[in-house]
């Protein structure tokens, strides 16, 4: 699936372009009932087919190759995804991206100016890598968790020091010093393993830090007292954004660590983003670096002032035009867009459900800025996923 990044650049790279962007929900449980993905999906071509009846016979043939390419693409799985979603932008000169992802969607088809990015948003998180460390005395396993699946990267060791002077473990050596005091052999071994343990569990934050990258989650499991250790120290390296896991050890299935992966980065960031969002509406209020409601926002990505864009699902289900242009306008100026959840998107949502950080505080020109006038849209059919 794509990240963020590659998402915004498909959307730059085929702005001008006529797209048929499709959305299909494959998380329907019932196996006697998977297939109606397709029903709602003809309905929705079929609608757009009739909705350009009046239009130039060249956008209609445009249309014709379109569903031509996509449904050389569904014969590939057809008929069930296989997955909760799949996802396609499809122009006239071939696939632009078709790929399953690890949420459910909403299915529809859109006929558009570029691609149609908003209901991509609900993927989004799925492409941030979750970083999973499981620790105890000799060793931590490194797992990631990313785009829907789990896998182990990294297993790291604890040296051991073999070897101790004769004289710190046996009996003094005849004219060796009966009154000299010093280490056992015993505590110098226990003192080099901890001191190796320390080594690796230093190694193994550092090396978590580094496969979260500035926005990866940390997840921290294992022994009691050796995963509160390493989660004391890595989480001065990612602060925000380290969870310990308590029920998490080397005995956990790869299963068991993926469901603790989902769980653990939506907990986490559902905190941050309330921590953000309710920063964006104390500055809001105080006419500081944050704006709340679309007046305001539709202002600020007319001045390109925009760092973070925050909306909700609500939001995004009820303005589906509004929040498509709001999205594009923030990809164009290389801003980061979150879909936000939980106590985040119901404080945002008495805001007007979208809201965002800025990068500077701009004033409108005396004059407004003359608006590229939107594409026509069609009326979209769409099923709201079971999940």
């Amino acid at each position: 699936m794509l990240t963020q990044s590659q998402l915004s650049a498909l959307h730059r790279a085929h702005r001008d372009e006529r797209m048929l962007s499709v959305y299909i929900d494959g998380s329907i449980p019932d196996p006697a009932e998977q297939r109606t993905w397709r029903l709602h999906l003809d309905r929705a071509i079929t609608d757009l087919k009739t909705w350009l009846d009046d239009s130039a016979r060249v956008e209609r043939e445009d249309l014709d190759s379109c569903t031509e390419l996509l449904e050389a693409e569904l014969a590939k799985f057809d008929p069930t995804v296989g997955a909760p979603g799949w996802v396609a932008f499809i122009t006239k000169s071939g696939v632009v991206h078709a790929q399953s992802i690890p949420v459910p969607v909403a299915t529809q088809a859109i006929w558009s100016n570029g691609a149609c990015v908003a209901p991509y948003l609900r993927a989004l998180p799925e492409a941030t890598p979750v970083i999973i460390t499981i620790v105890d005395a000799i060793k931590a396993e490194l797992y990631r968790y990313q785009f829907g699946s789990i896998d182990r990267v990294e297993k790291l060791r604890a040296d051991h020091i073999g070897q101790v002077g004769p004289h710190m473990s046996n009996a003094p050596l005849q004219g060796y010093h009966s009154g000299t005091r010093g280490m056992t052999g015993h505590d110098a071994a226990e003192a080099a393993a901890l001191d190796n343990r320390d080594h690796m569990l230093l190694e193994a934050g550092h090396r978590a830090a580094e496969l979260a990258g500035p926005r990866g989650w940390i997840l921290v499991g294992g022994i009691p007292r050796v995963a509160a250790a390493f989660e004391e120290s890595v989480a001065a390296a990612a602060p925000g954004r380290v969870l310990r896991i308590d029920h998490l050890d080397v005995h956990s299935t790869e299963a068991l660590i993926a469901d603790a992966a989902r769980a653990g980065a939506a907990t986490m960031r559902d905190a941050l983003d309330f921590q953000h969002v309710t920063e964006v509406v104390d500055r809001a209020g105080a006419g500081g670096l944050g704006v709340v409601g679309p007046d305001e926002i539709d202002k600020a990505l007319t001045m390109e002032s925009v760092h973070e864009l925050f909306v909700t699902r609500k939001y995004l289900d009820e303005h589906e035009a509004e929040a498509e242009e709001a999205v594009r306008a923030a990809f164009d100026q290389g801003a980061i867009v979150e879909e936000v959840s939980g106590r985040a998107a119901e404080l945002l949502d008495s805001k007007g459900g979208i809201g965002a950080e800025l990068r500077f505080q701009a004033k409108p020109p005396e004059e407004p800025r003359p608006r590229q006038a939107k594409p026509a849209r069609p009326h979209r059919r769409r099923r709201s996923p079971t999940q």
